[in-house]
Protein backbone atom coordinates (compact mmCIF):
# COMPACT_ATOMS: atom_id res chain seq x y z
CA UNK A 1 0.00 0.00 0.00
CA UNK A 2 2.07 3.07 -0.78
CA UNK A 3 1.47 6.19 0.82
CA UNK A 4 0.25 9.11 -1.52
CA UNK A 5 0.24 12.34 -0.47
CA UNK A 6 -3.54 13.66 -0.84
CA UNK A 7 -5.24 16.97 -3.21
CA UNK A 8 -8.22 17.15 -0.68
CA UNK A 9 -10.63 16.42 -4.32
CA UNK A 10 -12.89 13.74 -3.54
CA UNK A 11 -13.25 10.11 -4.52
CA UNK A 12 -15.80 9.92 -7.12
CA UNK A 13 -16.80 5.99 -5.71
CA UNK A 14 -17.41 7.27 -1.91
CA UNK A 15 -20.81 8.58 -0.62
CA UNK A 16 -19.48 11.46 1.33
CA UNK A 17 -23.13 11.79 2.65
CA UNK A 18 -22.01 9.06 4.59
CA UNK A 19 -19.79 11.82 6.50
CA UNK A 20 -22.92 13.99 8.17
CA UNK A 21 -25.55 11.02 8.40
CA UNK A 22 -23.05 9.03 10.72
CA UNK A 23 -21.21 11.59 12.37
CA UNK A 24 -23.13 10.69 15.71
CA UNK A 25 -21.80 9.62 19.28
CA UNK A 26 -19.15 10.37 21.55
CA UNK A 27 -16.40 9.12 19.66
CA UNK A 28 -17.45 10.93 16.07
CA UNK A 29 -19.56 13.96 17.02
CA UNK A 30 -18.10 17.33 17.22
CA UNK A 31 -16.18 17.88 20.43
CA UNK A 32 -17.57 21.08 22.65
CA UNK A 33 -13.92 21.50 23.42
CA UNK A 34 -12.64 21.17 19.50
CA UNK A 35 -10.12 23.71 20.13
CA UNK A 36 -8.45 22.59 23.26
CA UNK A 37 -8.12 19.17 22.00
CA UNK A 38 -6.76 20.78 18.99
CA UNK A 39 -3.55 22.66 20.79
CA UNK A 40 -3.06 19.53 23.06
CA UNK A 41 -2.84 17.48 19.85
CA UNK A 42 -0.61 20.15 18.25
CA UNK A 43 1.67 20.00 21.46
CA UNK A 44 2.45 16.77 21.16
CA UNK A 45 -0.09 15.26 24.08
CA UNK A 46 -2.20 11.94 23.44
CA UNK A 47 -5.26 11.78 25.71
CA UNK A 48 -6.96 8.72 26.01
CA UNK A 49 -9.46 9.55 28.95
CA UNK A 50 -9.27 7.82 31.76
CA UNK A 51 -5.50 6.57 31.21
CA UNK A 52 -2.61 9.60 31.67
CA UNK A 53 -1.87 11.86 29.07
CA UNK A 54 1.01 9.82 27.09
CA UNK A 55 3.82 12.66 24.91
CA UNK A 56 5.16 9.94 22.56
CA UNK A 57 4.81 9.69 19.06
CA UNK A 58 1.68 8.59 18.33
CA UNK A 59 2.33 6.60 14.93
CA UNK A 60 4.34 4.53 17.28
CA UNK A 61 1.86 1.09 16.68
CA UNK A 62 3.38 -1.09 19.16
CA UNK A 63 3.21 1.99 21.72
CA UNK A 64 2.04 0.40 25.41
CA UNK A 65 3.14 3.19 27.72
CA UNK A 66 0.87 2.29 30.55
CA UNK A 67 1.19 -1.57 30.33
CA UNK A 68 -2.44 -1.26 29.81
CA UNK A 69 -4.78 -3.17 27.44
CA UNK A 70 -7.31 0.02 27.21
CA UNK A 71 -4.99 2.13 26.05
CA UNK A 72 -3.92 -0.23 23.58
CA UNK A 73 -7.58 -0.46 22.32
CA UNK A 74 -8.19 3.51 22.11
CA UNK A 75 -4.70 4.16 20.04
CA UNK A 76 -5.98 1.58 18.01
CA UNK A 77 -9.23 2.79 17.66
CA UNK A 78 -7.65 6.14 16.23
CA UNK A 79 -11.21 7.88 18.02
CA UNK A 80 -7.99 10.30 19.24
CA UNK A 81 -8.66 11.74 14.96
CA UNK A 82 -11.55 12.89 15.61
CA UNK A 83 -10.63 16.55 16.50
CA UNK A 84 -8.59 16.49 13.26
CA UNK A 85 -10.99 15.50 11.63
CA UNK A 86 -13.55 18.11 12.79
CA UNK A 87 -11.01 21.18 12.18
CA UNK A 88 -10.34 19.55 8.74
CA UNK A 89 -13.80 19.42 7.62
CA UNK A 90 -13.25 23.11 8.87
CA UNK A 91 -11.36 24.19 6.63
CA UNK A 92 -8.00 23.51 8.51
CA UNK A 93 -5.23 22.41 6.01
CA UNK A 94 -2.90 21.24 8.79
CA UNK A 95 -5.31 19.06 10.62
CA UNK A 96 -6.48 17.21 7.19
CA UNK A 97 -2.80 16.62 6.56
CA UNK A 98 -1.66 15.08 9.84
CA UNK A 99 -5.23 13.16 9.95
CA UNK A 100 -3.95 11.77 6.58
CA UNK A 101 -0.67 11.16 7.59
CA UNK A 102 -1.58 9.36 10.75
CA UNK A 103 -3.84 7.01 9.02
CA UNK A 104 -1.49 6.40 5.94
CA UNK A 105 1.16 5.22 9.08
CA UNK A 106 -1.46 3.15 10.73
CA UNK A 107 -2.26 1.46 7.50
CA UNK A 108 1.36 0.95 6.55
CA UNK A 109 2.26 -0.49 9.76
CA UNK A 110 -0.69 -2.20 10.28
CA UNK A 111 -2.46 -4.00 6.62
CA UNK A 112 -2.76 -6.98 5.54
CA UNK A 113 -3.44 -7.92 9.45
CA UNK A 114 -0.65 -10.40 9.27
CA UNK A 115 1.61 -8.03 8.95
CA UNK A 116 0.88 -6.31 12.79
CA UNK A 117 2.85 -6.17 15.34
CA UNK A 118 0.30 -5.09 17.46
CA UNK A 119 -2.09 -7.39 19.89
CA UNK A 120 -4.94 -4.43 19.20
CA UNK A 121 -4.22 -3.44 15.23
CA UNK A 122 -7.37 -6.28 14.38
CA UNK A 123 -8.57 -6.99 17.61
CA UNK A 124 -12.90 -7.33 18.16
CA UNK A 125 -14.10 -3.97 18.69
CA UNK A 126 -11.27 -2.16 17.92
CA UNK A 127 -11.67 -2.77 14.32
CA UNK A 128 -15.22 -1.53 14.20
CA UNK A 129 -14.36 1.80 15.60
CA UNK A 130 -11.81 2.51 13.75
CA UNK A 131 -14.03 1.07 10.40
CA UNK A 132 -16.23 3.92 11.61
CA UNK A 133 -13.46 6.74 12.16
CA UNK A 134 -11.87 5.88 8.95
CA UNK A 135 -15.03 6.04 6.94
CA UNK A 136 -16.12 9.33 8.23
CA UNK A 137 -12.61 10.82 6.99
CA UNK A 138 -13.77 10.25 3.38
CA UNK A 139 -14.32 13.88 2.11
CA UNK A 140 -10.86 14.69 3.91
CA UNK A 141 -8.62 12.78 0.24
CA UNK A 142 -8.57 12.93 -3.05
CA UNK A 143 -9.12 10.54 -6.10
CA UNK A 144 -5.68 10.08 -6.64
CA UNK A 145 -5.43 7.84 -3.00
CA UNK A 146 -6.23 4.74 -3.99
CA UNK A 147 -4.39 3.30 -0.88
CA UNK A 148 -7.42 4.99 1.31
CA UNK A 149 -9.96 3.18 -0.88
CA UNK A 150 -7.96 0.06 -0.37
CA UNK A 151 -8.05 0.31 3.41
CA UNK A 152 -11.77 0.86 3.64
CA UNK A 153 -12.21 -2.34 1.66
CA UNK A 154 -9.79 -3.83 3.99
CA UNK A 155 -11.75 -3.06 6.58
CA UNK A 156 -15.11 -3.97 4.36
CA UNK A 157 -13.57 -8.09 3.93
CA UNK A 158 -12.22 -8.00 7.51
CA UNK A 159 -15.59 -7.46 9.02
CA UNK A 160 -17.44 -9.06 6.39
CA UNK A 161 -15.86 -12.45 7.63
CA UNK A 162 -17.95 -14.03 10.43
CA UNK A 163 -14.47 -15.88 12.03
CA UNK A 164 -13.50 -12.15 13.00
CA UNK A 165 -16.60 -11.24 14.82
CA UNK A 166 -16.95 -11.88 18.17
CA UNK A 167 -20.23 -11.36 20.97
CA UNK A 168 -22.02 -9.13 22.99
CA UNK A 169 -20.90 -5.08 22.81
CA UNK A 170 -17.84 -6.14 21.09
CA UNK A 171 -19.60 -7.56 18.30
CA UNK A 172 -21.89 -4.59 18.08
CA UNK A 173 -19.32 -2.09 17.54
CA UNK A 174 -18.16 -4.82 14.46
CA UNK A 175 -21.67 -5.00 12.96
CA UNK A 176 -21.64 -1.17 13.46
CA UNK A 177 -18.58 -0.50 11.48
CA UNK A 178 -19.16 -3.14 8.86
CA UNK A 179 -22.76 -0.77 8.12
CA UNK A 180 -20.61 2.61 7.74
CA UNK A 181 -17.63 1.51 5.80
CA UNK A 182 -20.55 -0.61 3.66
CA UNK A 183 -22.45 2.53 3.44
CA UNK A 184 -19.38 5.23 2.28
CA UNK A 185 -18.28 2.34 -0.06
CA UNK A 186 -21.93 1.96 -2.07
CA UNK A 187 -21.63 -1.38 -0.65
CA UNK A 188 -25.36 -2.43 -0.18
CA UNK A 189 -24.57 -5.94 0.18
CA UNK A 190 -22.13 -5.22 3.55
CA UNK A 191 -24.91 -2.89 4.85
CA UNK A 192 -27.31 -5.44 4.93
CA UNK A 193 -25.07 -8.30 6.16
CA UNK A 194 -24.49 -5.75 9.05
CA UNK A 195 -28.63 -5.21 9.94
CA UNK A 196 -28.91 -9.21 9.50
CA UNK A 197 -26.37 -9.58 12.08
CA UNK A 198 -27.72 -6.85 14.30
CA UNK A 199 -31.36 -8.31 14.32
CA UNK A 200 -29.77 -11.15 15.09
CA UNK A 201 -27.43 -10.64 18.08
CA UNK A 202 -30.59 -7.66 19.45
CA UNK A 203 -33.13 -10.54 20.77
CA UNK A 204 -30.27 -12.21 22.76
CA UNK A 205 -28.31 -8.75 24.17
CA UNK A 206 -31.84 -7.85 25.52
CA UNK A 207 -33.88 -10.24 26.77
CA UNK A 208 -38.13 -9.90 26.66
CA UNK A 209 -37.86 -8.00 30.00
CA UNK A 210 -35.42 -6.05 28.58
CA UNK A 211 -32.16 -6.65 30.46
CA UNK A 212 -29.02 -6.77 28.89
CA UNK A 213 -26.59 -10.08 29.15
CA UNK A 214 -23.48 -8.55 30.65
CA UNK A 215 -24.32 -8.92 34.13
CA UNK A 216 -23.21 -5.05 34.48
CA UNK A 217 -25.50 -2.03 35.60
CA UNK A 218 -23.30 0.65 33.47
CA UNK A 219 -22.98 -1.74 30.67
CA UNK A 220 -26.86 -2.06 31.13
CA UNK A 221 -27.02 1.63 30.23
CA UNK A 222 -24.09 1.62 27.73
CA UNK A 223 -25.81 -0.82 25.36
CA UNK A 224 -28.91 0.94 25.25
CA UNK A 225 -27.06 3.93 24.24
CA UNK A 226 -25.09 1.84 21.67
CA UNK A 227 -27.79 -0.39 20.39
CA UNK A 228 -30.10 2.75 19.92
CA UNK A 229 -27.56 4.72 17.84
CA UNK A 230 -26.90 1.38 16.12
CA UNK A 231 -30.26 1.21 14.63
CA UNK A 232 -29.85 5.14 13.96
CA UNK A 233 -27.17 4.45 11.69
CA UNK A 234 -29.41 1.90 9.89
CA UNK A 235 -32.72 3.74 9.80
CA UNK A 236 -29.89 6.77 8.11
CA UNK A 237 -29.18 4.50 5.52
CA UNK A 238 -32.75 3.40 4.28
CA UNK A 239 -32.72 0.07 6.27
CA UNK A 240 -35.87 -1.21 8.18
CA UNK A 241 -35.81 -1.49 11.98
CA UNK A 242 -37.66 -4.15 13.39
CA UNK A 243 -40.70 -3.37 15.56
CA UNK A 244 -39.50 -5.53 18.37
CA UNK A 245 -36.22 -3.32 18.87
CA UNK A 246 -38.29 -0.19 20.00
CA UNK A 247 -40.43 -2.56 22.30
CA UNK A 248 -37.17 -4.13 23.85
CA UNK A 249 -35.55 -0.78 24.11
CA UNK A 250 -38.17 0.96 26.06
CA UNK A 251 -38.39 -2.08 28.27
CA UNK A 252 -34.50 -1.76 28.87
CA UNK A 253 -35.27 1.61 30.13
CA UNK A 254 -37.50 0.39 32.96
CA UNK A 255 -35.07 -1.90 33.78
CA UNK A 256 -32.60 0.71 34.29
CA UNK A 257 -34.74 2.82 36.33
CA UNK A 258 -35.72 0.02 38.54
CA UNK A 259 -31.28 -1.04 38.95
CA UNK A 260 -31.00 3.22 39.41
CA UNK A 261 -30.66 4.20 43.19
CA UNK A 262 -33.34 6.96 44.55
CA UNK A 263 -30.71 9.74 43.85
CA UNK A 264 -30.18 8.87 39.97
CA UNK A 265 -26.99 7.03 40.49
CA UNK A 266 -26.34 3.87 39.15
CA UNK A 267 -25.03 0.71 41.96
CA UNK A 268 -21.54 -0.85 41.00
CA UNK A 269 -22.97 -3.84 39.63
CA UNK A 270 -20.25 -5.65 37.77
CA UNK A 271 -17.50 -4.06 36.14
CA UNK A 272 -19.50 -0.34 36.46
CA UNK A 273 -17.69 2.77 37.26
CA UNK A 274 -19.80 4.86 39.40
CA UNK A 275 -22.20 7.18 37.36
CA UNK A 276 -25.75 8.25 36.85
CA UNK A 277 -28.88 7.46 34.74
CA UNK A 278 -28.52 9.51 31.37
CA UNK A 279 -30.92 11.50 30.33
CA UNK A 280 -32.84 11.31 27.34
CA UNK A 281 -33.29 7.50 26.97
CA UNK A 282 -36.75 6.82 28.36
CA UNK A 283 -39.17 8.61 30.23
CA UNK A 284 -38.82 6.45 33.33
CA UNK A 285 -35.29 6.79 32.81
CA UNK A 286 -35.62 10.84 32.73
CA UNK A 287 -37.94 10.40 35.82
CA UNK A 288 -34.74 8.82 37.96
CA UNK A 289 -32.44 10.90 36.18
CA UNK A 290 -33.72 14.43 36.82
CA UNK A 291 -35.10 13.35 40.37
CA UNK A 292 -38.77 13.42 39.46
CA UNK A 293 -38.86 16.50 37.93
CA UNK A 294 -39.25 15.37 34.31
CA UNK A 295 -40.67 12.14 32.98
CA UNK A 296 -42.90 9.51 34.57
CA UNK A 297 -41.91 6.82 37.13
CA UNK A 298 -42.20 3.08 36.54
CA UNK A 299 -45.76 1.21 37.50
CA UNK A 300 -44.13 -1.28 39.81
CA UNK A 301 -42.29 -0.90 42.97
CA UNK A 302 -40.45 -4.40 42.30
CA UNK A 303 -39.34 -5.67 39.65
CA UNK A 304 -37.91 -9.21 39.05
CA UNK A 305 -35.37 -10.07 36.03
CA UNK A 306 -35.00 -13.36 35.03
CA UNK A 307 -31.43 -12.64 33.79
CA UNK A 308 -30.57 -12.31 37.79
CA UNK A 309 -31.98 -8.89 39.25
CA UNK A 310 -34.12 -7.97 41.72
CA UNK A 311 -35.22 -4.67 42.29
CA UNK A 312 -37.16 -3.63 45.68
CA UNK A 313 -38.39 -0.21 46.25
CA UNK A 314 -40.13 1.54 48.80
CA UNK A 315 -41.92 4.10 46.09
CA UNK A 316 -41.70 6.51 43.39
CA UNK A 317 -41.67 10.00 45.30
CA UNK A 318 -45.67 9.79 46.09
CA UNK A 319 -45.24 10.71 49.99
CA UNK A 320 -42.30 11.29 50.09
CA UNK A 321 -39.41 12.95 48.15
CA UNK A 322 -38.11 10.24 45.58
CA UNK A 323 -34.51 10.89 47.02
CA UNK A 324 -35.71 9.90 50.25
CA UNK A 325 -36.84 6.41 48.95
CA UNK A 326 -35.71 3.06 49.90
CA UNK A 327 -34.47 0.77 47.74
CA UNK A 328 -32.57 -2.83 47.17
CA UNK A 329 -30.95 -4.15 44.58
CA UNK A 330 -30.34 -7.75 44.98
CA UNK A 331 -28.14 -10.72 42.21
CA UNK A 332 -29.10 -14.21 41.84
CA UNK A 333 -29.49 -16.40 38.75
CA UNK A 334 -26.82 -17.97 36.49
CA UNK A 335 -23.45 -16.93 35.79
CA UNK A 336 -23.15 -14.22 33.47
CA UNK A 337 -19.57 -13.58 32.73
CA UNK A 338 -18.69 -10.74 30.20
CA UNK A 339 -18.33 -7.91 32.48
CA UNK A 340 -19.95 -9.64 35.62
CA UNK A 341 -18.44 -10.45 39.06
CA UNK A 342 -18.92 -13.23 41.89
CA UNK A 343 -21.83 -10.92 43.02
CA UNK A 344 -24.97 -13.37 42.68
CA UNK A 345 -26.84 -13.56 46.31
CA UNK A 346 -25.31 -10.19 46.88
CA UNK A 347 -27.63 -7.12 48.21
CA UNK A 348 -26.95 -2.94 47.78
CA UNK A 349 -29.50 -0.61 50.27
CA UNK A 350 -29.73 2.85 49.57
CA UNK A 351 -32.11 4.26 52.13
CA UNK A 352 -32.74 7.90 54.01
CA UNK A 353 -31.24 10.02 51.19
CA UNK A 354 -27.93 7.71 50.85
CA UNK A 355 -26.11 4.21 49.75
CA UNK A 356 -25.04 2.20 52.94
CA UNK A 357 -23.96 -1.22 51.56
CA UNK A 358 -21.96 -1.28 48.56
CA UNK A 359 -20.47 -4.27 46.92
CA UNK A 360 -16.47 -3.31 46.58
CA UNK A 361 -16.96 -1.72 43.01
CA UNK A 362 -14.48 -1.78 39.85
CA UNK A 363 -10.85 -1.01 39.44
CA UNK A 364 -9.92 -1.58 35.84
CA UNK A 365 -10.08 -4.49 32.98
CA UNK A 366 -6.42 -5.86 33.45
CA UNK A 367 -8.26 -8.74 34.49
CA UNK A 368 -5.23 -10.47 36.01
CA UNK A 369 -3.87 -7.63 38.46
CA UNK A 370 -4.53 -7.88 42.06
CA UNK A 371 -6.98 -5.17 42.22
CA UNK A 372 -9.47 -6.78 39.80
CA UNK A 373 -9.21 -10.24 41.09
CA UNK A 374 -10.38 -9.27 44.46
CA UNK A 375 -12.91 -6.96 43.16
CA UNK A 376 -14.27 -9.81 41.48
CA UNK A 377 -14.01 -12.38 43.92
CA UNK A 378 -17.34 -13.52 45.91
CA UNK A 379 -15.23 -11.87 49.35
CA UNK A 380 -15.18 -8.68 47.88
CA UNK A 381 -19.44 -8.59 48.05
CA UNK A 382 -22.41 -8.57 50.32
CA UNK A 383 -22.45 -12.33 50.08
CA UNK A 384 -22.74 -15.18 52.59
CA UNK A 385 -20.44 -17.87 53.29
CA UNK A 386 -20.59 -21.23 54.93
CA UNK A 387 -17.01 -20.97 56.87
CA UNK A 388 -14.22 -23.29 55.56
CA UNK A 389 -16.25 -24.62 52.86
CA UNK A 390 -15.32 -23.96 48.84
CA UNK A 391 -17.58 -21.86 47.21
CA UNK A 392 -18.11 -23.34 43.11
CA UNK A 393 -18.29 -19.52 41.93
CA UNK A 394 -19.97 -20.31 38.62
CA UNK A 395 -23.26 -22.36 40.30
CA UNK A 396 -26.61 -21.09 40.18
CA UNK A 397 -28.05 -19.44 43.11
CA UNK A 398 -31.73 -19.64 42.34
CA UNK A 399 -34.88 -17.62 43.33
CA UNK A 400 -36.65 -20.21 45.46
CA UNK A 401 -39.94 -18.06 46.49
CA UNK A 402 -40.89 -14.64 46.25
CA UNK A 403 -43.80 -13.33 47.50
CA UNK A 404 -45.11 -9.15 47.00
CA UNK A 405 -47.65 -7.23 49.04
CA UNK A 406 -48.49 -4.00 50.05
CA UNK A 407 -46.98 -4.65 53.20
CA UNK A 408 -43.68 -6.49 52.58
CA UNK A 409 -42.08 -7.93 50.03
CA UNK A 410 -40.12 -11.53 50.20
CA UNK A 411 -37.30 -12.90 48.64
CA UNK A 412 -35.73 -16.45 49.07
CA UNK A 413 -32.25 -17.33 47.04
CA UNK A 414 -30.54 -20.97 47.19
CA UNK A 415 -26.95 -20.66 46.55
CA UNK A 416 -25.85 -24.06 44.61
CA UNK A 417 -22.30 -23.67 44.90
CA UNK A 418 -21.19 -25.91 48.35
CA UNK A 419 -22.45 -29.03 46.53
CA UNK A 420 -24.95 -30.94 49.07
CA UNK A 421 -25.10 -28.05 51.36
CA UNK A 422 -28.13 -25.80 51.06
CA UNK A 423 -27.31 -21.93 51.80
CA UNK A 424 -30.56 -19.61 51.90
CA UNK A 425 -30.49 -16.07 51.99
CA UNK A 426 -34.29 -14.75 52.39
CA UNK A 427 -34.51 -11.16 52.23
CA UNK A 428 -38.38 -9.42 53.54
CA UNK A 429 -39.03 -5.62 53.05
CA UNK A 430 -41.28 -4.20 55.34
CA UNK A 431 -42.72 -1.48 53.20
CA UNK A 432 -44.41 0.86 56.06
CA UNK A 433 -41.40 0.06 58.70
CA UNK A 434 -38.98 1.00 55.94
CA UNK A 435 -36.74 -2.47 57.09
CA UNK A 436 -35.31 -5.85 55.91
CA UNK A 437 -35.06 -8.62 57.45
CA UNK A 438 -31.62 -10.80 56.05
CA UNK A 439 -32.05 -14.58 56.73
CA UNK A 440 -29.14 -16.67 55.86
CA UNK A 441 -29.00 -20.51 57.08
CA UNK A 442 -27.03 -23.44 56.21
CA UNK A 443 -29.16 -27.27 56.09
CA UNK A 444 -25.96 -29.86 56.16
CA UNK A 445 -25.34 -32.76 57.84
CA UNK A 446 -22.48 -31.57 59.27
CA UNK A 447 -21.85 -29.37 61.94
CA UNK A 448 -20.89 -25.85 60.10
CA UNK A 449 -21.36 -22.09 60.62
CA UNK A 450 -22.14 -19.55 58.62
CA UNK A 451 -20.73 -15.63 58.03
CA UNK A 452 -22.03 -12.51 56.24
CA UNK A 453 -20.02 -9.40 54.88
CA UNK A 454 -21.08 -6.46 54.19
CA UNK A 455 -19.06 -3.67 52.97
CA UNK A 456 -19.92 -0.01 54.06
CA UNK A 457 -20.19 3.07 51.64
CA UNK A 458 -16.60 5.49 52.18
CA UNK A 459 -17.00 7.83 54.21
CA UNK A 460 -19.38 6.00 56.25
CA UNK A 461 -18.40 6.01 59.98
CA UNK A 462 -19.01 2.28 61.43
CA UNK A 463 -19.30 1.97 65.21
CA UNK A 464 -19.99 -0.88 67.54
CA UNK A 465 -23.32 -0.92 69.36
CA UNK A 466 -25.20 -3.56 71.05
CA UNK A 467 -25.31 -6.81 68.62
CA UNK A 468 -24.99 -4.71 65.94
CA UNK A 469 -23.24 -1.61 64.01
CA UNK A 470 -24.31 2.17 63.70
CA UNK A 471 -23.29 3.75 60.38
CA UNK A 472 -23.41 7.43 60.58
CA UNK A 473 -23.32 9.15 56.89
CA UNK A 474 -23.98 13.15 55.99
CA UNK A 475 -26.01 15.22 57.60
CA UNK A 476 -26.25 13.39 60.67
CA UNK A 477 -28.03 10.97 58.47
CA UNK A 478 -27.70 7.20 60.28
CA UNK A 479 -28.18 3.41 59.11
CA UNK A 480 -28.70 0.25 61.91
CA UNK A 481 -27.43 -3.25 61.84
CA UNK A 482 -28.77 -5.20 64.57
CA UNK A 483 -28.66 -9.36 64.43
CA UNK A 484 -31.51 -10.98 66.36
CA UNK A 485 -30.86 -14.33 68.34
CA UNK A 486 -27.88 -15.19 70.43
CA UNK A 487 -24.06 -16.05 70.06
CA UNK A 488 -23.21 -13.56 66.86
CA UNK A 489 -19.36 -13.04 66.67
CA UNK A 490 -19.09 -9.87 65.01
CA UNK A 491 -15.79 -8.12 63.61
CA UNK A 492 -14.77 -4.44 61.73
CA UNK A 493 -12.16 -4.24 59.11
CA UNK A 494 -11.31 -1.00 58.46
CA UNK A 495 -9.18 -0.50 54.71
CA UNK A 496 -5.07 -0.56 55.43
CA UNK A 497 -2.18 -0.35 53.01
CA UNK A 498 -1.72 -4.35 54.52
CA UNK A 499 -3.80 -5.58 51.74
CA UNK A 500 -6.96 -4.57 49.36
CA UNK A 501 -10.08 -6.23 52.05
CA UNK A 502 -12.11 -3.28 52.71
CA UNK A 503 -10.70 -1.00 49.60
CA UNK A 504 -13.65 0.10 47.41
CA UNK A 505 -12.73 0.83 43.33
CA UNK A 506 -14.99 4.23 42.56
CA UNK A 507 -13.50 4.67 39.38
CA UNK A 508 -11.15 3.78 36.81
CA UNK A 509 -7.81 2.48 38.55
CA UNK A 510 -9.03 4.89 41.83
CA UNK A 511 -9.42 3.10 45.47
CA UNK A 512 -11.14 4.75 47.78
CA UNK A 513 -11.08 3.51 51.94
CA UNK A 514 -13.89 1.74 53.19
CA UNK A 515 -15.18 -0.64 56.03
CA UNK A 516 -15.87 -4.33 55.94
CA UNK A 517 -18.56 -5.75 58.71
CA UNK A 518 -18.59 -9.78 58.90
CA UNK A 519 -21.07 -11.51 61.69
CA UNK A 520 -20.42 -14.96 62.24
CA UNK A 521 -23.03 -17.35 63.76
CA UNK A 522 -21.94 -19.86 66.32
CA UNK A 523 -21.05 -23.05 66.62
CA UNK A 524 -24.19 -25.49 66.15
CA UNK A 525 -26.17 -22.67 65.07
CA UNK A 526 -25.83 -22.32 61.00
CA UNK A 527 -28.11 -19.50 61.08
CA UNK A 528 -27.62 -15.44 61.56
CA UNK A 529 -30.73 -12.84 61.30
CA UNK A 530 -29.89 -9.42 60.76
CA UNK A 531 -32.38 -6.14 60.53
CA UNK A 532 -31.47 -3.34 58.74
CA UNK A 533 -32.96 0.22 58.33
CA UNK A 534 -32.31 3.71 58.15
CA UNK A 535 -32.79 6.14 61.23
CA UNK A 536 -33.95 8.97 59.36
CA UNK A 537 -36.19 10.41 59.73
CA UNK A 538 -37.50 8.68 62.80
CA UNK A 539 -35.49 6.37 64.42
CA UNK A 540 -35.90 2.34 64.53
CA UNK A 541 -36.44 0.57 67.48
CA UNK A 542 -36.06 -2.98 68.29
CA UNK A 543 -38.52 -3.66 71.64
CA UNK A 544 -38.55 -6.65 71.84
CA UNK A 545 -37.09 -9.42 69.09
CA UNK A 546 -36.36 -13.66 69.23
CA UNK A 547 -35.45 -16.54 66.81
CA UNK A 548 -37.09 -19.67 68.05
CA UNK A 549 -35.16 -23.14 67.49
CA UNK A 550 -37.55 -24.11 64.42
CA UNK A 551 -36.26 -20.43 62.94
CA UNK A 552 -39.48 -18.67 63.68
CA UNK A 553 -38.22 -14.92 63.76
CA UNK A 554 -40.58 -12.59 65.77
CA UNK A 555 -40.26 -8.82 66.31
CA UNK A 556 -41.74 -6.15 67.94
CA UNK A 557 -40.78 -2.62 66.22
CA UNK A 558 -41.31 0.84 66.43
CA UNK A 559 -40.93 4.30 64.67
CA UNK A 560 -42.36 6.90 66.55
CA UNK A 561 -46.04 5.97 67.49
CA UNK A 562 -45.60 3.39 64.94
CA UNK A 563 -45.30 -0.40 66.30
CA UNK A 564 -45.24 -3.56 64.01
CA UNK A 565 -45.46 -6.76 65.65
CA UNK A 566 -43.94 -9.50 62.93
CA UNK A 567 -43.85 -12.65 62.51
CA UNK A 568 -41.75 -14.66 59.84
CA UNK A 569 -41.88 -18.37 59.14
CA UNK A 570 -40.85 -20.89 56.22
CA UNK A 571 -44.14 -20.12 54.63
CA UNK A 572 -45.76 -17.17 55.85
CA UNK A 573 -45.35 -13.43 56.53
CA UNK A 574 -47.88 -11.65 59.82
CA UNK A 575 -47.75 -7.85 59.99
CA UNK A 576 -49.89 -6.46 62.44
CA UNK A 577 -49.51 -2.05 63.16
CA UNK A 578 -50.46 0.07 65.38
CA UNK A 579 -50.01 3.15 66.92
CA UNK A 580 -49.91 5.41 69.89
Amino acid sequence: MDSVASSGRSVPELDLGVAQRQAFGASYERPTDLADRLEAYQAGKLILPPQPVWQGDPTDWTADPFNDKNWRFQHHTLRWLNPLRWAALAGDEEARAEWVRVVNSWAEANVPASKTKSDFAWRDMADGNRAIQLSLGAPLVGSEDRWYVELLEYHRDWLMDPDHIVGRNHGLHQHSGLLVVGAVLRDGTAVETAVARMRDQFESTFDSQGTNDEGSSLYHQHNIVWWSQAWDRAQNEGMKVPVAVAERLESAGKVLAHIAMPNGQLPQIGESARGKVRRGLSDVTDFVASGGNKGKPPEEDTLILDRGYISSRSGWGQTRPLVEESHALIRYGEELRAHSHYDRGSLHIYAGGQQWLIDSGFHSYHSVAPENRYLKSREAHNVASIIGRKHNNTAPVELAASRITDEYHDFTLIDRGYGDDELSRRIVYFVKADCWIISDRVRSDDDVQVSQNWFVEPGTIARVRDNGFRLSGRDSRSFGIHWLGRGTHLSMKRASDESLEAWVGTKWRTLEPGTRLTAKSQKGNAHLVALLGSNSPIPLSIVESRVSMKDTIYMYLARGTAHWQITIRSDEVIVQESSF
